[in-house]
C-alpha cells in the first residue's frame, strides 16, 4: 500500500486501518502494545522502573513508566494525534527512550493506508487567513 504516498489512494476503512495498528503489537525493535477504544487507538511503550537507584542513593518503586502516541480517527481519512505519560520519572530511575518507538510505526502504518494527520488550529487559522488550506 506504499502508494498512498503519492496523493491519490483513497485512505482505507477505519477497521481495515484500526486491524492494521492493532496488529502493529509486540512486534519490531521496541514492542510497543496496541488499544482501541472506538475510533480512539492508542500505543503505548513501557519500562519497569521498579527497584532501579535513584540519584539521592534510593531505590525507585515508580512500578512502569509509560509514554502513549494517541490516535482519534476522524473523517475524510483525517487524524488527530495526542501523547501521554505516567509515572516519567524525575532524577530517579534511568533509560533510554525514544518517542519515535512508539509514533513512528504508527505513523507509518496510517501513510501506508492513506490516513493523513489533521492540521492543528494554527495551521488551520493560518491557511484561512492566507488563502493556503
Amino acid at each position: 500500500m506504499g502508494a498512498s504516498r503519492l496523493g491519490s489512494v483513497q485512505p482505507t476503512p477505519k477497521a481495515v486501518v484500526t486491524a492494521a495498528l492493532l496488529d502493529l503489537t509486540g512486534k519490531g525493535e521496541h514492542p510497543i502494545i496496541v488499544t482501541a477504544e472506538g475510533d480512539r487507538i492508542t500505543g503505548t511503550w513501557s519500562t519497569n522502573l521498579s527497584g532501579q537507584p535513584t540519584g539521592d542513593g534510593g531505590i525507585t518503586l515508580l512500578g512502569n513508566a509509560t509514554w502513549n502516541w494517541h490516535v482519534t480517527l476522524l473523517d475524510r481519512g483525517l487524524y488527530k494525534a495526542s501523547m501521554s505519560s505516567r509515572n516519567w520519572p524525575e532524577g530517579g530511575g534511568s533509560f533510554t527512550f525514544r518517542s519515535s518507538w512508539v509514533a513512528g510505526p504508527m505513523k507509518r502504518v496510517l501513510a501506508d493506508h492513506g490516513w493523513q494527520r489533521r492540521k492543528n488550529a494554527f495551521a488551520r487559522a493560518w491557511g484561512a487567513l492566507t488563502g493556503r488550506r
